[in-house]
């Protein structure tokens, strides 16, 4: 009995010196100090909103050079696995605006630091980085609306919201008057009706002469609406007096036929002019004398099939003046009774 006894004692001692050696050795292992890489991204932020511009804003996989013990440096690129956010002020970081030049292997030390671990950052690659630290200042600015060239509106132009408030470097916020643009375009208006109100929702632009600085500057609201009514600045004018109408082709061919304009289309009446409003004023003026002629033009075929009929197909007009209706019909081509005759 004794025997079996003082075999399992035998048996139990070297399972434990065995256990006792390997636990020594993975201590030991662990203790053991290595140099291992290790990969972040760290990002510069103010330290409160809107109170600076830093530029670059971030450094992208930093490589740390780390050196401990096995356990403690995988710890550490677990942690580091993360976005490091750092704010100027902080980990030797310098909050005065201006240039700065940052040893990024002292930055990555201050970071592991705070984790006490017995970890030490011997290099960094890229080695250093150069940032900008900016001010900012917040603004509440006036938005104005802007309208394409030429358009006439009737009634208040309004903008809703009235003002916006911009985030700005420092040195421009100083700047008087400062205002934000709600711009129409063009293709805005285009199709639009006159005479009734209408909205667009068109973003927020800084003036021209701050162009350059748009990148620089936040804007919010990002939009605005801006409400008006279009005025067509056009007017219309009922001629008093019939226009006449004239035929009209090539010359060498009308030598040779007679075309007679029936005398119940030799004259259009009730013609209806409309177009710019100084214009239709200045016809208007002349008391009906407005020169204005409606022609039918022939071609070779025309004159040798003899037709019968065809519309005007010109009208002589002031500039920028259309035909609207022509005895009470909506048109600008009445239709002509024509008589031809070879001579």
């Amino acid at each position: 009995m004794s025997r079996t006894t003082d075999g399992r004692e035998r048996v139990v001692n070297i399972v434990a010196v065995s256990l006792v050696t390997l636990l020594i050795w993975m201590w030991a292992a662990g203790e053991t100090r290595e140099t291992e890489p290790a990969f972040t991204d760290i990002r510069f932020v103010a330290p409160t909103a809107d109170s600076m511009r830093i530029e670059p804003a971030e450094v992208s996989t930093l490589r740390l050079q780390v050196r401990g013990p096995r356990r403690a440096i995988d710890a550490v690129a677990e942690r580091l696995r993360e976005p490091i956010a750092v704010t100027p002020g902080t980990h030797g970081i310098p909050a005065e605006p201006g240039p700065h030049e940052i040893d990024l292997a002292q930055l990555g030390e201050s970071i592991v630091a705070q984790w006490r671990l017995p970890v030490t950052v011997v290099g960094a690659e890229p080695e250093s980085i150069a940032i900008e630290i900016s001010p900012l200042a917040t603004r509440e600015v006036r938005i104005v609306p802007v309208l394409p060239s030429g358009v006439r509106t009737t009634g208040r132009v309004e903008v809703v919201p009235e003002t916006a408030t911009i985030v700005l470097p420092g040195d421009l916020a100083a700047i008087e008057d400062l205002q934000l643009e709600a711009r129409v375009s063009d293709r805005d208006l285009a199709g639009r009706e006159t005479g009734r109100r209408h909205q667009f929702e068109v973003p927020l632009q800084l003036p021209a002469s701050l162009a350059g600085t748009r990148e620089s500057v936040r804007i919010q609201p990002r939009t605005a609406e801006v409400r008006l009514a279009l005025d067509s600045n056009e007017s219309e004018l009922s001629l008093s007096s019939p226009v006449p109408v004239q035929i009209a082709g090539p010359a060498a061919d009308l030598d040779d036929w007679t075309v007679e304009v029936d005398p119940a289309s030799a004259f259009l009446r009730d013609v209806v002019l409309r177009g710019p409003a100084e214009t239709i004023q200045r016809l208007r003026d002349r008391d009906g004398d407005v020169g204005v002629i409606a022609f039918v033009h022939l071609t070779s075929d025309d004159l040798l099939k003899r037709i019968e009929e065809k519309p005007v197909t010109l009208w002589s007009l002031p500039a920028g003046v259309t035909v609207t209706s022509v005895g009470g019909d909506a048109t600008s081509s009445p239709r002509i009774t024509l008589r031809i005759r070879e001579r």
